[in-house]
């Protein structure tokens, strides 16, 4: 047993599949680290952000919509993406209701 390199880290994550959902949309096939939640595409409900943590991935779950810095709002951290994206789906009516409040998202988003 011992410490684990960077190195060694990386290449444990690169080894992984891409997680996917069908509910989450990355910007281009085949992408890997951020997601648009969305049911149909004109109404999109947030976004999934994987971020490495210790030794792992986690996923970071935002609002759609910019707050008055221009910010995407930070909801909620999960283990997984299935379950960021079933938080997400779970709290559509509440995430509904906050987007109304927001500022729109500058850019749309590809796929």
């Amino acid at each position: 047993m011992g410490v684990r390199g960077s190195g060694e880290t990386a290449a444990s994550i690169l080894r992984r599949p891409i997680p996917t959902h069908p509910f989450a949309v990355p910007p281009a096939p085949g992408q890997f680290g951020v997601w648009q939640v969305r049911r149909v595409r004109s109404a999109p409900l947030g976004y999934v952000l994987s971020r490495p943590e210790l030794g792992g991935i986690v996923y970071h779950c935002y609002a759609h919509g910019r707050d008055d810095a221009g910010g995407r709002p930070w909801l909620r951290r999960e283990g997984s993406l299935n379950s960021a994206v079933a938080w997400v789906i779970q709290h559509e009516p509440e995430l509904s209701a906050l987007t109304g409040r927001l500022h729109p998202e500058p850019d749309e988003w590809p796929s």
